[in-house]
């Protein structure tokens, strides 16, 4: 384990002191900046055309703090065009010789895309979807469809995305999917993250190797909104909704000087009605069981969060932030279970154990909070050298007591308490460094060291008492060591990157109450690599490839058996594997003037020893009652490959669409527990989202969603349908919001699934109370420079100071 470290560290050390290439031919130099503010435009995308025909000769990004370099550039004379999200391309004519090969341009500026110009409003949208080489960013601040709502529903409307009534999510149907908060790991849940403090979402399908190799599905990263202005700025919105739901947010920031200040404060009331039903049959030696299982009722959630942080610019080169985000979630639960078994091979006499009357009544408490401290060291003498670090801190305490009431057939009854108390902690500290090679390549390097810590505490107690004791204690521990090397560049049209992720991995588990303990430890290599190729007329071609790994986590592991439901049992699998999935795209993206683009990509995905829940039937040996027993088990491959395509375009000047459709083919092969296993199921998704501008002050938002079935291991996930519909209307000089949302018009978004196997067939039905109307309304305040009357003017097009 030494002797890997060692090497790791030797080879970073060796790439960082890479000699540095000089370019053969003339480059352009400069930096960018927002007029009024002189706020630095991070991420622009900078493009050289040639002055003749307007053809693609060279390109680049600006870094962070707006600078950027195009290098290998022919001489000549040439148009530079400067495009950002959420702001007006620039252009400048220059020339290149043979005297002056290298012009540095200093200062260019871009004018915010919403701007006042004296009694005319000039409004570009901001591109919906918009990429780099390893990413997709999809900026969701204009969903008016999310209003009111979290992050689950923010996720119902980008590209590739699929949540599920439970909130389950996954990428083109592939689970284990990783959250990240601003480029952060964290223990919150969707649910607890206010749609109101998002600014975008980014869709990583094939990380590089600088990303965290664990999420075999991708990472979903969720940038939250982060004020840039100066002075005092902010907003504070109430949104109200049908039966019992509400929400409120009030987002503060200044930032004068060096510091800058933000703060945030969210609260969430949501009551959710909800039923389902279950219909299973058992097959025994001597006996064929029948089940059906009616379940309703109410959950209600009280969600508090809040947002604290620090920034400061201890040199004009170096950037300290410190930031805290405290949760607090009160849930309460109350249901009744009805359950009704009989044994069809004696003419459906009632199963004494399986029928029964239950009454559950949960309440549970959930505090989490992610402190985070952020270092960013930049080089004002070498221009894109960057070093960063960061720590995070994340404990959660997680507390939940159900009560029950059960009446039997019989006549007898039973009262049980059962309390699940999970205490986690996860650390993580991380050091980057970028190293440019001349002017077109660069070299990043990073090392990461992660832990997370379970202590989960399951009692339960009954009168009159059972002849077992379900209760548990399970302590479980992960610890990855990481280090990656990454090398980038361009060459002409032609960009490139490349990359080696090396993750350590050491896994133990105690199980307490039955002293039974594990170990594993495996050492994981990932490489990652991406090809693009720019052609004339704004088209880019990309080719990519990643290894990634899924981790299975404290619950799939721990061998105590729960029996929480004493007729479909469920215990952990200390001997599960992780799951490696190799990824493959080829994708093509094409822009047009006037807001059209159309992205198209063909995926394949090999995930090997990948894990699935697998149910069989058996004797209980406590109760000697027939039941299922679920565990997760690593049963073969799973593949999937298809065809995604992303699209956006005008229809007329007051309505735009824009739209994404995958279609894929997933096959699950493989042995479980000596059952062979064969699924395969041609998938799709699909959403449009429709937009309407009707003046200044109005606009509204029709945004429809399908996912069809898709197969499991034994069975299949049902379809899922739903249309939801907003409006907007903007008052008090545009400060003021009046937003009105209906999700789910026609009442359709539900979770139906099918399982089978040799000696037993499942059909569930879960609904959740999803048809709402919300009404809200926001007011921003603060120093919005932009709003001011203006006389259009040179800087109008964008400005320099030379």
């Amino acid at each position: 384990m030494v002797g890997i470290r060692k090497s790791v560290w030797v080879v970073i050390g060796l790439m960082m002191l890479t000699l540095t290439a000089r370019a053969q031919t003339g480059a352009v130099h400069g930096s960018l900046q927002e007029i009024g503010n002189k706020q630095p435009v991070s991420f622009a995308s900078i493009v050289l055309l040639r002055a003749t025909d307007s053809t693609f000769v060279a390109g680049a990004q600006a870094n962070e703090s707006g600078a950027f370099a195009v290098a290998d550039v022919p001489l000549g004379a040439y148009v530079l065009r400067a495009t950002a999200v959420g702001y007006h391309p620039l252009r400048r004519t220059l020339r290149l010789t043979a005297a002056a090969p290298t012009l540095v341009l200093g200062v260019l500026r871009l004018r915010s895309a919403a701007t006042q110009l004296q009694d005319v409003v000039v409004t570009a949208e901001r591109p919906i979807v918009s990429g780099g080489l390893d990413k997709r960013v999809v900026d969701v601040t204009k969903d008016l469809t999310a209003t009111g709502g979290t992050a689950v529903d923010v996720l119902q409307n980008v590209p590739s995305v699929t949540v599920d009534q439970a909130g389950a999510v996954s990428i083109r149907g592939a689970s284990n999917v990783i959250i990240f908060i601003d480029g952060k790991p964290t223990g919150t849940t969707l649910d607890q993250i206010p749609a109101s403090s998002i600014q975008s979402v980014e869709v990583i399908t094939n990380p590089s190797a600088k990303y965290d190799a664990s999420g075999a599905g991708g990472i979903l990263n969720i940038v939250l909104k982060k004020e840039r202005r100066d002075g005092l700025n902010g907003q504070v919105s109430v949104t109200g909704g049908t039966r019992d739901k509400a929400n409120s947010s009030l987002l503060l920031n200044y930032r004068k000087g060096k510091f800058n200040v933000f703060g945030q404060y969210d609260y969430r009331r949501d009551r959710r009605r909800f039923d389902g039903t279950v219909n299973q049959t058992t097959l025994g030696r001597d006996s064929t069981l029948l089940l059906r299982q009616d379940r309703t009722g109410v959950s209600l959630q009280n969600s508090h969060a809040a947002r604290l942080g620090l920034d400061y610019a201890l040199t004009p080169e170096q950037t300290l932030t410190l930031a805290v985000q405290p949760r607090l979630n009160l849930n309460a639960n109350d249901e009744t279970l009805r359950s009704r078994q009989v044994n069809a091979t004696v003419g459906d006499q009632p199963v004494v154990a399986g029928t029964s009357d239950r009454q559950n009544a949960s309440r549970g408490t959930f505090r989490s909070a992610d402190i985070t401290l952020d270092y960013r060291r930049e080089y004002a003498a070498h221009k894109g050298r960057e070093l960063t670090a960061l720590a995070v801190y994340t404990p959660l305490l997680s507390d939940n007591a159900v009560h029950s009431d059960l009446r039997f057939l019989d006549g007898n009854q039973r009262t049980q308490q059962q309390r699940t108390t999970n205490r986690t902690a996860q650390a993580t500290a991380q050091v980057d460094y970028v190293h440019p090679l001349g002017e077109t390549s660069r070299l990043e390097a990073g090392v990461r060291s992660t832990l997370r810590r379970y202590d989960i505490d399951y009692q339960l107690s009954s009168v009159p008492a059972l002849a077992f004791d379900p209760s548990n204690r399970f302590l479980y521990r992960q610890y990855v060591q990481a280090a990656y090397g990454l090398y980038a560049g361009s060459r002409g049209k032609l960009g490139y990157q490349a990359g080696l992720r090396a993750e350590h991995t050491t896994v133990t588990g105690d199980q307490r109450t039955t002293n039974e303990q594990f170990t594993q430890r495996y050492l994981s290599l990932f490489p990652t690599a991406v090809l693009a190729y720019d052609f004339p007329h704004d088209q880019q071609l990309r080719l990519s490839y990643s290894r990634r790994i899924g981790r299975p986590d404290a619950g799939e592991v721990n061998p105590f058996t729960d029996r929480t439901d004493q007729l479909n049992l469920v215990v952990g699998n200390p001997q599960l594997l992780p799951e490696f999935v190799n990824s493959f795209e080829l994708g093509h993206l094409k822009d047009w003037a006037g807001g059209r683009s159309l992205g198209t990509t063909v995926f394949y995905r090999l995930e090997t020893a990948t894990a699935k829940p697998f149910r069989s039937v058996i004797t209980d040996p406590l109760t000697g009652n027939l039941v299922t027993l679920t565990t997760r088990l690593n049963v073969g491959d799973e593949t999937s490959y298809g065809l995604e395509v992303v699209g956006a375009t005008p229809l007329t000047t007051f309505w735009k669409v824009n739209g994404t459709t995958s279609v894929f083919r997933r096959t699950i092969r493989g042995t479980a527990a000596g059952t062979s296993i064969n699924t395969a199921s041609l998938a799709f998704t699909g959403r449009l989202n429709n937009t309407f501008a009707f003046n200044k002050r109005l606009d509204a938002q029709l945004a429809v969603n399908y996912r069809s079935p898709i197969n499991s291991a034994q069975g299949t996930r049902g379809e899922s349908f739903n249309i939801d519909a907003a409006a907007r209307y903007n008052v008090l000089g545009e400060r003021g919001t009046f937003t009105l949302r209906v999700a789910d018009i026609f009442n359709t978004l539900r979770f139906d699934s099918s399982d089978s196997g040799v000696d037993f067939a499942t059909v569930s039905r879960f609904k959740r109370e999803s048809r709402i109307a919300y009404l809200g309304f926001t007011y921003r305040f603060g120093q919005n420079q932009d709003n001011q009357p203006r006389r259009r003017n040179a800087d109008d097009e964008g400005g320099s100071d030379n």
